[in-house]
């Protein structure tokens, strides 16, 4: 099939950034700290992929979550350690949630319509082949991997809405390798928030 036959650098790199995200998902579902370093290697292939792509939403997006990944390895070593010293926790219930409060709810929206807005027009005099799904879809992760940081299991629906339109994103450019991998986070963004849900324990 010629989706498989890798002809260059980039075919490669592209397929070992998608291996990687792959495994990164797996681990964000189960929560382990793991996740974070996967995502600083998975992160740092996609920023040169976006160089290469000229996709610049996507490179800025991907060094910030090289950058957030290491307040992720912090938030979730010191909230594992304080779940594992409860005495009281229950072993199948494994999974760390912190409550989302109304404020950050309303800054994150309020964050949404403005960034989008302004990335789009960026976006668009740097000639990006998807302005409009490139705006959004940074937008909507920047504030997913935030969420995911503290722990806010509603984090997962935001994945659901931008991985379903990085899908159309990296299609129409005939990168089918980031396309697959991000079919496969959709799945896992379903299947993520309902584990979560089954799994977790809520702290304050």
């Amino acid at each position: 099939m010629e989706f498989l036959q890798f002809s260059d650098f980039w075919d490669w790199v592209e397929l070992i950034a998608a291996i990687l995200g792959i495994l990164y998902v797996i681990y964000q579902i189960r929560q382990k700290v793991a996740m974070w370093y996967l995502d600083i290697f998975c992160a740092a292939l996609y920023v040169a992929i976006g160089i290469h792509q000229h996709l610049w939403g996507s490179m800025v997006l991907n060094v910030y979550y090289v950058v957030i990944s290491f307040l992720g390895i912090y938030r979730l070593t010191r909230d594992k350690a304080r779940l594992a010293a409860d005495p009281e926790a229950e072993k199948d219930h494994d999974i760390v949630v912190r409550r989302m409060s109304r404020r950050t709810a309303l800054v994150s929206g309020l964050v949404f319509l403005v960034s989008a807005s302004a990335l789009f027009f960026i976006l668009r005099k740097l000639d990006d082949p998807q302005p409009n799904l490139d705006a959004v879809t940074m937008t909507l992760s920047f504030i997913g991997t935030y969420w995911l940081t503290n722990s806010h299991i509603e984090q997962w629906l935001l994945w659901v809405v931008s991985d379903t339109m990085q899908v159309v994103m990296f299609a129409s450019l005939g990168m089918i390798a980031p396309a697959i991998m991000f079919v496969v986070y959709l799945s896992a963004s379903i299947y993520g928030y309902f584990h979560w849900r089954k799994h977790m324990t809520v702290i304050e």
